[in-house]
């Protein structure tokens, strides 16, 4: 499964939004226990611009992403926050790294679209991983009736996280 499309505001702002299936060679470990679920990973690129994402186009998001889990039933969205380009306005005197400023916004989205799609009952699962010397924050995304699938989604990133697999 592969979707995409892109947001433009402000002049001269575009962020591609892609949300692709796990490579089945990435996940084969957990196919026997996922049956027909699909893992669609949520993608977030910057294309042109550097102002602050707005609220009417994060809003914009919500809906294209709510819509999609309506048509797509059996998904759960995997969203991991990247620390590769520092976030557009983010304040210096935030103390805070571009994932963990990232895991918070996702979860204000999260909570943004639990309202607008209250039929779907849309639960997030923020996983935070602490290294040594770092932090990686990862949320799964799903309807209410996922949750054991999700549970076994994240034992998985946690065992590998962990060294066990």
């Amino acid at each position: 499964m592969e979707v995409s499309f892109s947001l433009t505001y402000k002049e001269g702002n575009e962020i591609r939004v892609s949300l692709s299936s796990f490579p089945e060679t990435a996940i084969s470990d957990l196919r026997e226990h996922l049956g027909n679920i699909e893992i669609v990973e949520v993608s977030l690129v910057r294309q042109c611009g550097d102002d602050m994402t707005d609220l009417a186009t994060l809003s914009k998001l919500v809906e294209r992403i709510g819509k999609f889990l309506i048509e797509n039933p059996n998904v759960i969205l995997y969203y991991y926050c990247d620390e590769m380009n520092a976030v557009p306005g983010m304040r210096s005197s935030r103390d805070i790294s571009s994932p963990e400023y990232r895991n918070q916004l996702f979860s204000i989205l999260y909570t943004k679209g639990a309202r607008q799609f209250p039929e779907l009952s849309i639960i997030d699962m923020p996983i935070v991983f602490v290294g040594e010397d770092h932090k990686t924050f990862i949320h799964l995304i799903y309807r209410e009736d996922l949750q054991n699938k999700a549970d076994v989604i994240k034992d998985y990133l946690t065992d590998i996280a962990e060294g066990v697999k």
